[in-house]
């Protein structure tokens, strides 16, 4: 193989050949540009994976144009202080690829949801913030992608459209599911450390009495239209207003709900009006 000292000048001399050939530069061995017959320049670097006697590896920095010399050349010394530090950066560079592609967001958030928030108490509302918020928005990405700004994105946009308990909510459900791709060795760091609660709660002065309660309720039922069968249902229940707002049908069990019993059930004939 030719060698000569690279420069740009001398990269952009060079010819185009009738098949793929590497100029070596003879002032870094092993750091050198291919040519192909198209004239596209790629900048490589070939190492032993071992001693003397061991494979060649070649590790593909770019191509010339988009990288430019000073910058190969600067990524070559890297290439090469690894393999002194025993590290196969090809090797490396495969292994990442391949992460990009396997540890979907979408696949982790629901395998963490069977493995991990299955068994919790708050296991439905928890999956479906993670399938309501963090799928759609990261589904289709690598965990590997995800940073510590695209984590603040989301809370931040959640924040601005909702309260702040659901923003402080949807990190602390974060937080969990990095810390689990942690445990898995999946991540090697959380990208949610270190991150705040958005805002601060405000601690609810009082909670209805049971006379208050009843009242709201027997008011409700006299609201035609879904918006009193809301109202009835954050009574009886005690969720939040933006779970109930943002409730589907399948999250509803009606065949269980409806089911017949001894006494009437006010919510059977609101459902039904509602459908």
């Amino acid at each position: 193989m030719p060698r000569l000292k690279l420069t740009k000048s001398a990269i952009d001399a060079l010819p185009t050949p009738a098949k793929d050939i590497v100029y070596w530069d003879s002032g870094c061995p092993g750091f050198g540009v291919k040519i192909t017959p198209k004239g596209r320049k790629v900048f490589i670097v070939l190492y032993r994976a071992g001693g003397a006697g061991s494979r060649l590896r070649k590790y593909t920095i770019g191509p010339y144009g988009r990288v430019t010399l000073h910058q190969a050349r600067a990524a070559a010394l890297k290439v090469f202080a690894a393999r002194t530090e025993g590290r196969d950066p090809a090797a490396e560079k495969q292994l990442a690829r391949r992460r990009l592609v396997v540890d979907g967001v979408e696949d982790l958030v629901e395998l963490f949801i069977s493995e991990h928030v299955s068994k919790t108490r708050s296991a439905r509302e928890i999956s479906r913030l993670l399938r309501r918020e963090v799928i759609p928005s990261w589904g289709r990405r690598s965990i590997h992608e995800i940073g510590k700004r695209q984590v603040i994105e989301l809370v931040t946009e959640v924040s601005a459209r909702g309260t702040p308990s659901a923003a402080n909510k949807l990190l602390k459900v974060v937080k969990a599911f990095f810390g689990w791709c942690v445990g898995r060795a999946i991540l090697d760091a959380s990208p949610a450390n270190g991150l705040v609660a958005p805002a601060r709660e405000r601690p609810r002065d009082r909670v209805l009495d049971d006379d208050e309660l009843s009242r709201i309720i027997r008011a409700a039922r006299q609201i035609d239209g879904a918006y009193g069968g809301i109202v009835e249902l954050l009574a009886l229940t005690g969720q939040r207003r933006e779970e109930v707002a943002q409730l589907t049908w399948d999250e509803v069990d009606l065949a269980r709900f409806l089911r017949p019993t001894a006494r009437p059930n006010p919510w059977k004939r609101r459902l039904a009006d509602s459908q």
